[in-house]
């Protein structure tokens, strides 16, 4: 008897979550080798399953390689934080105008399709710029918990928002972008994701100097928003899901869509709290 697709997603998710936490224990030069190995895999499904581009094209070569070889030596080789700021900055700027695209632009202009089709080394800059950012936050004495703060903010989010629309959802949130949000679920996402992150912030800072539960609400909210770019991306491409290679969740770039868009705003967040790590 075939597996249904949520006990497919169930599994997967924990294969990964066993994957990363081996990444964690072991040391963040390890966890910059997954985010390595993630980001050319995103990149190489944008490339092949959106642009249509065939791995001898050469551009294909020089997208992937956009991706690489930035990562690589910001991951291994070079340890300052100056050049991975503005990498971080470059980040929440490309976000800044996704906005402009998810709410100002008009879904049958094509736009964005037009434009990666064109200069595919932008697409290539939806994988490097919040990668990096997730480098970024390794240079923090704190890394792990700072890092594990936003996968839970960004998965919890996404499972809280799920849960909630599957079960009290009766609102569309935005049905010609993503037919099955809800706004009960996104409320619902966004006060779970507020209560969690306020707390596991605490657990592990001691902090309760910032309106901790607002922060995570809006960090959470940003999540949301970023999954939608992506689904409204997605629908300029006529493409579901970037590949099946995960089971029960598509691609490695549909899994951390809304992580990639997260990532700049989080450092950029933590920065302005901290100073600098």
């Amino acid at each position: 008897m075939p597996m249904s697709n949520t006990t497919q997603r169930i599994l997967s998710a924990l294969v990964l979550a066993v994957v990363v936490t081996i990444c964690f224990v072991m040391g963040s030069k390890y966890l910059s080798g997954f985010i390595i190995v993630a980001a050319v895999i995103a990149a190489d499904e944008i490339i092949i399953n959106f642009l249509k581009f065939k791995r001898t094209n050469p551009l294909y070569a020089l997208s992937v390689s956009l991706v690489l070889i930035p990562v690589i030596y910001f991951a291994y080789f070079e340890t300052g934080p100056d050049l991975l700021k503005v990498a971080v900055n470059a980040g929440v700027l490309m976000n800044i105008l996704l906005l402009v695209y998810l709410f100002y632009v008009d879904m049958s202009s094509n736009f964005l399709k037009n434009l990666f089709e064109k200069i595919p080394l932008f697409a290539s800059l939806l994988i490097l710029l919040p990668c990096l950012s997730l480098i970024y936050l390794q240079r923090s004495n704190q890394w792990q918990e700072i890092i594990i703060v936003l996968l839970f903010v960004n998965f919890g989010m996404d499972s809280a928002a799920w849960f909630f629309g599957k079960n009290f959802g009766k609102h569309k949130l935005w049905p010609k972008v993503s037919p099955k949000k809800t706004i009960e679920g996104l409320i619902g996402g966004v006060l779970s994701t507020g209560l969690m992150g306020s707390i596991l912030w605490q657990l592990f800072f001691s902090e309760r100097s910032l309106p901790l539960f607002a922060v995570f609400c809006l960090l959470g909210l940003i999540a949301q928003v970023g999954d939608l770019v992506q689904s409204k991306i997605k629908r300029q491409f006529e493409i579901k899901d970037s590949s099946s290679l995960i089971p029960g969740h598509g691609g490695v770039y549909d899994r951390i869509d809304s992580l990639l868009f997260l990532a700049p705003f989080y450092a950029t967040a933590l920065d302005m709290h901290w100073g600098r790590f």
